[in-house]
């Protein structure tokens, strides 16, 4: 999700239509509501032919962490998801320009791009500074809300990962006051982390709020 006007600022281009149909999927979220079967699996099989582990991005941004991972885990399948369609035309430029086989973009509202992701068929999952949304109107559509952790709990493997980091404690607080309605979670003790905080690639607003002095908060909640 973007937070202030960094991705109002970016300059991208539309991608060339070979380079976007390879890595770009658009799911206009009327279709998605009306037709939601009308959409493939966010699965391996269904987005990628394949039956390599799955792990996804929600609020992937311009696409850092998930082309990093895709790099660096060639054996797995990333997907990032945002609503926003701008900074995944930057996902797409790094994704294409470094031959990622094994990554691709959607652009979906994630609340309705839940209901396709099938029982167990993710690895992990990437919430990262998700946006505050305090305005009242906006709560509907806050992120860290029981939705994501019900979700989670039904579409990941057993002993899969939600990682979460964010510089709001509220967000923190929120999402440690939901928890105990998700028995199918758990959250993991630091040194059952499987990734570092020093081993992920900070982001444009990892970087943003580090260099702003802001406490960074990073949690692991594991699949029962």
């Amino acid at each position: 999700m973007g937070r202030g006007r960094y991705p109002a600022r970016l300059q991208v281009s539309l991608p060339p239509p070979d380079v976007a149909a390879r890595y770009l999927l658009i799911w206009p979220g009327r279709e998605v509501y009306a037709s939601p079967e009308s959409f493939p699996p966010i699965s391996s099989p269904g987005l990628f032919g394949d039956d390599k582990p799955l792990e996804i991005d929600i609020g992937c941004a311009t696409g850092e962490l998930a082309c990093a991972l895709a790099e660096a885990r060639p054996e797995a399948n990333y997907l990032g998801v945002d609503i926003a369609l701008k900074p995944l035309y930057r996902a797409v430029e790094v994704a294409s320009g470094r031959d990622l086989p094994n990554v691709r973009f959607l652009q979906s509202d994630m609340l309705l791009a839940y209901g396709r992701i099938p029982v167990e068929a993710l690895r992990a999952a990437y919430v990262h500074f998700p946006a505050p949304l305090l305005r009242n109107r906006q709560r509907k559509t806050r992120l860290v809300a029981p939705a994501l952790l019900a979700q989670m709990s039904r579409a990941l493997m057993p002993g899969g990962t939600l990682s979460f980091i964010t510089d709001q404690p509220d967000l923190y607080a929120e999402l440690l006051r939901l928890l105990p309605a998700t028995p199918g979670l758990r959250l993991r003790d630091s040194a059952e982390h499987e990734l570092a905080l020093s081993d992920l690639l900070k982001s444009h607003y990892h970087r943003r709020w580090e260099a702003k002095g802001r406490q960074i908060i990073r949690v692991e909640l594991e699949k029962r």
